[in-house]
């Protein structure tokens, strides 16, 4: 059990079953866990009382009286993790669940890369998709699209460009140098942006192999043939309104790569046409698309 790290859950009305799932794995494996309630419309105190009582009292519960947004609740939570004197924090979505090990693959390829001179700002997992089985690749930038690093069996770590921030482990020391998350993005691309301004300003971002995470990716899945077949994520319109926004807005940002915004745009525009031509709720979905384009350019941020 490792007290250097603080898992940080951040929660909006989350499924009890999977909340606690997650956080008893994450309490076999850290002393301490944070939960950040994003203002849910129920009780998170009353779901933790469905937690061992030896468990209970390791969990400290910062509850916000409204959704301020993913960057505002993770950055509470480096702030307690700061005060425990943590040296890292692990950022959890509600329903993501560590494996029984992976926060200690994590942490020893943290310092293993440091020990070789790197600076490291971040590692992360592998996760395997609830509704596939399938375990993720991380990736790298190209000149006009992401590229997958693929973990080849004598590689315990990758270098990547960027990393989901669910399953992410985070040093402290470096978040001094770097800055903690952007709140004015409230949802979608918080950590994206937050990888590469801490390539920015010199660290590294790694995968590492052998940890991994049950993650699931948007409310419901389609399989749909576009150029080939493809299991697509859905979630609700409004997340649409964020991911077109936000990328908009960082396409302004000098430190965020060139290669990074030109993938980008390509992979905007095809999202665009797919939603348009195949998606289910089309005009919910394109509408939001739409609205989000136009704040972005006008650098409107917060919350919609």
């Amino acid at each position: 059990m490792n007290a250097d790290i603080i898992p940080v859950i951040v929660t909006y009305n989350p499924e009890q079953s999977a909340l606690l799932a997650s956080l008893k794995e994450l309490l076999a494996q850290a002393e301490t866990v944070v939960v950040v309630d994003n203002g849910s419309n129920t009780s998170i105190d009353a779901m933790l009382q469905y937690l061992p009582i030896s468990n209970r009292h390791n969990v400290r519960l910062i509850a916000f009286e409204q959704n301020y947004g993913l960057g505002k609740a993770y950055n509470a939570g480096i702030a307690l993790a700061k005060e425990l004197n943590a040296a890292f924090v692990l950022f959890m979505d509600q329903d993501s669940v560590p494996e029984s090990n992976m926060l200690a693959e994590l942490h020893s390829a943290f310092m293993s890369l440091e020990e070789q001179g790197k600076s490291v700002a971040a590692v992360g997992p592998r996760y395997r998709d609830h509704a596939t089985n399938r375990l993720s690749e991380f990736v790298a930038v190209g000149s006009w699209s992401l590229t997958r690093l693929r973990c080849e069996s004598s590689f315990h770590y990758v270098r990547a460009d960027f990393i989901i921030s669910s399953g992410s482990l985070i040093s402290l020391g470096a978040l001094d140098r770097i800055g903690d998350m952007d709140e004015d993005l409230f949802i979608d691309h918080i950590d994206t942006e937050w990888c590469f301004r801490a390539k920015a300003n010199g660290f590294d971002i790694y995968g590492v192999c052998n940890a991994i995470m049950l993650h699931s990716l948007g409310e419901r899945r389609i399989l749909v043939w576009w150029g080939r077949w493809r299991s697509i994520s859905i979630h609700q319109p409004f997340r649409y309104y964020y991911m077109f926004r936000n990328s908009v807005l960082l396409w302004q940002r000098p430190y965020m790569p060139t290669t990074w915004k030109r993938a980008d745009k390509i992979r905007m525009f095809c999202f665009f046409w797919f939603f348009l031509i195949v998606s289910p709720n089309r005009r919910a979905n394109v509408g939001m698309m739409l609205r989000g384009l136009k704040d972005g350019f006008r650098e409107k941020s917060g919350r919609l």
